[in-house]
């Protein structure tokens, strides 16, 4: 009986030969996973076959690679495999570990008896609850006793790449690969996830505009690794319906967006302007129109080069990246480290599928690895980004205490020379009898010397609050307005050309304050950091509001210069008028113009509010 076995199964392998088809694939006890690549047979028809119509047809080709990867495909691809089980188990298990593939029909055809068992679909077309089995990859069970022969046919359509990695295993060799696999997939989504809401926390923390794209390009690659992964749809989207055919796609255009938005923020490439803004700024635009295009039209992203952009896209980000090293870019030698362990393991994953390198699931998994590397290396980045700039700051505020002790070191001076200067009059008077008409006139002179320089901002050389509080306290005048006026986005500006830089800013408003206010009657003052108030004695709702659009267009009409880069200015103001009919209360006219300044702010900035009038 063994010997007639064994004659069978040599005749079986010669006429496997003879016909010039694949090697037949026996499966034996103890036999190790078994990647199919050479043992594969694939057809590409040019109209829609049945499995008995591809089972009779001519020009199956040879697979002569690793895995099957046939690019793009309009029509779908039938691959098959000769089979004959002469082990003493019959649960194998043919796995496609690319569960992005739109449908998978499997049967298999027993020669011996000329019949077809029966038909098996998996995909990410079809809901999860049809799958032969509930795993992360396509997993279609073989139903072969011992010493049965069979064959394999597979019809697979997908409209991304086709790419078929196929293994064979027995059960319990999938079960035990699969519960490693698992727990390292596992803990890899978990890493990534307590990544993402640090970065995110950060963003509340900082307001950073970069921690913003991280956090969603992060969010984009996770659901593009649950995608190939398989675990999304296992455990996070198992019956979305249609919707979850769109994930795969969207997601990895959504990453490559946010990834050029990341860039443009980290990197600050509006400072340096030039290509690599420009080329930043197209990338950008190329992947929102296709996250567009995938929604309306998925069909049509193909024909967009979607493939050719990609790989531009990582090639263009790493140039732009070594062009702002060279201009002094502190951050980033960390993000082209970063960016090129992501490149390297990609060309090792895409190697793989193309057969240039053997797939296991070290290669499978490598881009894997490389986005895990890659966000490590770039929330360190970020961190150290966030520890320079706030040196920065801390640095700067040094110098802004050493700059207010010096001016009161020079205030205790002028204070002692006074004091010197009134025991000399005081000695004088009593020398110089004659002469005390011309020295109370210089003592007058510098005691009015003093109280002006004690009323005035020594920044911009307007009132100062004290004086403006002192003149508040004492007004009697029914018709008052009172305009409040905030420059716009003065903190950022602050933090990104530096404080002497805002004191330019500040010097410029001040000047348009005081061609603004002409009248005696009038008072401008700042009150206190990029904060000024205007006070209109005798004034009315009318010529308030007017006086308050005149500052506002002649403020944005300033533009600074910045080392290089053209600053714009706006300011925000709030009018508060009192009528001649009601009490004034300079308290309550204060705190509506404050109101009114506010609105101006949520408003959008870069306009004026205002109360016309307030009850008595």
């Amino acid at each position: 009986m063994r010997l007639r076995f064994h004659v069978m199964t040599l005749l079986l392998c010669w006429l496997a030969a003879f016909g010039c088809q694949a090697a037949l694939v026996q499966l034996q006890d103890e036999m190790e996973p078994l990647r199919l690549g050479p043992q594969l047979e694939y057809l590409l028809p040019q109209q829609p076959l049945q499995f008995v119509d591809a089972q009779r047809s001519r020009g199956w080709q040879l697979v002569n690679a690793d895995s099957l990867n046939l690019g793009h495909q309009e029509q779908a691809v039938w691959v098959r495999v000769h089979l004959l089980n002469i082990a003493n188990i019959n649960d194998w298990l043919l796995v496609a570990d690319w569960p992005i593939l739109d449908r998978a029909d499997v049967r298999l055809y027993y020669p011996e008896s000329r019949s077809w068992g029966a038909m098996q679909s998996a995909g990410d077309h079809l809901p999860f609850s049809t799958w032969p089995r509930a795993e992360r990859q396509l997993v279609f069970p073989l139903s072969l006793e011992k010493a049965e022969e069979a064959w394999v046919y597979m019809r697979v359509s997908s409209k991304e790449n086709l790419v078929l990695p196929l293994e064979l295993f027995s059960d319990e060799q999938f079960q035990a690969q699969e519960k490693s696999m698992r727990m390292l997939l596992g803990m890899f989504f978990g890493a990534m996830l307590a990544i993402l809401l640090y970065n995110a926390s950060l963003y509340l923390f900082t307001r950073h505009r970069s921690y913003v794209w991280y956090t969603l390009y992060l969010l984009g690659v996770i659901i593009y690794e649950l995608s190939i992964s398989g675990i999304g749809p296992l455990y996070v989207w198992p019956d979305l319906g249609t919707p979850a055919r769109q994930i795969y796609a969207l997601s990895a255009i959504w990453s490559f967006f946010a990834a050029a938005m990341f860039i443009r923020a980290f990197l600050r490439l509006p400072r340096y302007g030039g290509w690599p803004l420009w080329t930043n700024n197209l990338l950008a635009l190329y992947w929102l129109a296709a996250l567009v295009l995938v929604l309306a039209e998925p069909d049509w992203v193909y024909w967009i080069g979607v493939n050719q952009v990609a790989l531009a896209s990582c090639i263009l980000a790493l140039v732009v990246a070594v062009s702002a090293w060279r201009r002094g870019n502190a951050s980033a030698p960390m993000f082209i480290l970063a960016w090129s362990v992501l490149i390297v393991c990609t060309f090792v994953h895409v190697a793989a599928l193309e057969g240039l390198l053997p797939i296991n699931q070290i290669t499978l998994r490598a881009q894997t690895l490389g986005f895990f590397v890659e966000f490590i290396l770039l929330s360190v980045a970020l961190a150290d980004r966030l520890n320079r700039e706030r040196a920065q700051r801390v640095a700067a505020q040094h110098s802004l205490l050493e700059a207010r002790e010096q001016a009161l070191a020079t205030q205790q001076q002028m204070l002692e020379v006074q004091r010197r200067t009134n025991e000399e009059l005081e000695h004088r008077v009593q020398e110089r009898t004659s002469a005390l008409q011309r020295t109370k006139l210089d003592l007058e002179q510098a005691n009015t010397e003093l109280t002006r320089i004690s009323h005035t901002d020594a920044l911009t050389q307007l009132a100062n609050r004290r004086y403006c509080d002192q003149q508040l306290a004492h007004l009697n005048d029914p018709a008052l307005a009172v305009l409040m006026i905030d420059i716009d986005h003065f903190k950022r500006i602050n933090d990104t050309y530096g404080h002497p830089f805002g004191d330019t800013c500040i010097s410029a408003v001040a000047q348009v304050l005081k061609q603004a206010t002409r009248r005696s009657a009038d008072l401008a003052a700042r009150y206190g950091g990029e904060e000024f108030v205007v006070l209109l004695r005798d004034s009315n709702p009318k010529d308030a509001f007017e006086l308050a659009e005149q500052v506002r267009q002649a403020v944005a009409g300033i533009t600074l210069d910045a080392d290089g880069v053209q600053v714009r200015l706006t300011v925000s103001i709030g009018v508060a008028c009192n009528s001649a009919e009601h009490v004034l209360d300079v308290q309550a006219l204060l705190s509506a113009a404050d109101r009114a300044l506010y609105v101006a702010k949520q408003g959008g900035r870069n306009q004026v509010q205002g109360v016309q009038a307030l009850p008595a």
